[in-house]
């Protein structure tokens, strides 16, 4: 009797085996599609495609600001480039006018090689040197490095010839030359060339280089930021000397002083 069982057993086995083989092909496509479409290898994450939106955010953000940056380097560049344009123009303007000064002072030795005519413009002062020979050649010889342009060496020549002679009949001339040099130096010092005009300014109020002395100290000192400052010397010229060329150009300088 068991046997009789123990051969139906293993018969129902045998004949159950391809069924479930035949199932399991069937059924498996159907449980890796349900396995990709709850969550597996063939689904989209959502939580990955929300951080590769956010990462795409973030370099947009970066390229934004990166774009603001070069917008404002930009601008001081531009800002640099005028600033170097305006100092280049103020350095041409400047050399200009010493150039011109200079090439009236070669006509004027033409003129009067002796210097006639400046040792006789003292502004009011009575300076009698103790050698008239030594001093009016330590003054020629400084002009002369003036008008060679050898600005360095005229410098020198002028600073030794007010030490030298500090009654000199050509003090107030070699303070004012002294003043163009110091302004016009490949490296300009601004605050000695202020105290030769000032120099010319205080000490010599009626010599012929005073008014000049004056527009030039007000350029100096509206320069350097002294805006107030500059507008009370223009004033000064203005009402002391209402006639010279340097009045006119003063009232120019106030208006463009009022204006900024």
């Amino acid at each position: 009797m068991f046997k009789q069982v123990f051969k139906h057993a293993a018969l129902a086995f045998l004949l159950a085996g391809p069924v479930v083989c035949a199932q399991a092909q069937t059924t498996g496509p159907l449980v890796v599609e349900e396995r990709g479409s709850s969550g597996g290898p063939g689904s989209a994450n959502p939580s990955t495609a929300n951080g590769g939106d956010d990462g795409l955010y973030v370099l947009m953000q970066q390229i934004e600001q990166y774009q603001k940056q070069i917008q404002s380097l930009q601008g001081q560049v531009e800002e640099l480039r005028h600033d170097l344009d305006r100092l280049k123009a103020a350095e041409r303007e400047r050399y200009l006018d010493l150039d011109t000064r200079i090439n009236a002072l070669v006509d004027q030795t033409k003129n009067a090689p002796q210097t006639d005519a400046e040792a006789g413009d003292d502004g009011g002062k009575n300076n009698a040197p103790a050698d008239p020979e030594a001093d009016r050649a330590a003054y020629t010889a400084a002009r002369g490095k003036l008008l060679e342009r050898d600005f360095d060496a005229a410098a020198t020549a002028f600073e030794n010839y007010l030490k030298d002679f500090p009654q000199g009949q050509f003090r107030a001339h070699a303070h004012f030359w002294l003043g163009e040099v110091y302004s016009n130096q490949k490296k300009p010092q601004l605050d000695k060339a202020r105290q030769q005009f000032q120099t010319v300014v205080d000490e010599y109020p009626n010599h012929s280089r005073a008014p000049t002395s004056l527009y030039k100290l007000a350029s100096l000192q509206a320069q350097a930021g002294n805006t107030p400052e500059a507008k009370v010397t223009l004033h000064k010229l203005i009402k002391q000397f209402p006639d010279a060329s340097e009045a006119e150009m003063a009232e120019a300088m106030l208006k463009q002083l009022n204006s900024q």
